[in-house]
C-alpha cells in the first residue's frame, strides 16, 4: 500500500491565523494585483484583468505595476501597502 501526503490547497499548512473570509462577490470591489515577477506577469495579469472587468464591470482593478514586484512583496509592509490603497481583494501570481 502506498501512502501519499498532499498539501492542503487552501494554504493552511502550519498557519496559526486563518485566512480572511472569501468575498461573496467582486462587484464594486477594489481588486489589487501582486506579482512575484516571474513567468509572463505582463501577459497573464492583463488577461485576468480583462476577464474580471467583463464579469464585474463595477470592480476597480489596480495593476501589479502599481505595487512592489518580485521579492519585494514578501515583507511585513505589503499588507499595510495594500490596505492603504483600499484593496478589498488581492490576486497574487505568478507561478514559476
Amino acid at each position: 500500500m502506498v501512502k501519499l501526503e498532499v498539501y492542503d490547497p487552501q494554504g493552511n499548512i502550519g498557519e496559526i491565523k486563518p485566512h480572511a473570509p472569501r468575498l461573496s462577490d467582486l462587484a464594486g470591489k477594489t481588486i489589487c494585483e501582486l506579482s512575484n515577477g516571474k513567468w509572463n506577469d505582463d501577459k497573464t495579469f492583463p488577461l485576468i484583468r480583462e476577464l474580471l472587468q467583463k464579469q464585474f464591470p463595477t470592480a476597480k482593478i489596480l495593476p501589479y505595476s502599481q505595487f512592489p514586484v518580485g521579492g519585494k512583496i514578501d515583507n511585513d509592509d505589503i499588507g499595510t501597502i495594500l490596505k492603504d490603497r483600499g484593496c478589498q481583494a488581492v490576486i497574487v501570481g505568478n507561478a514559476a
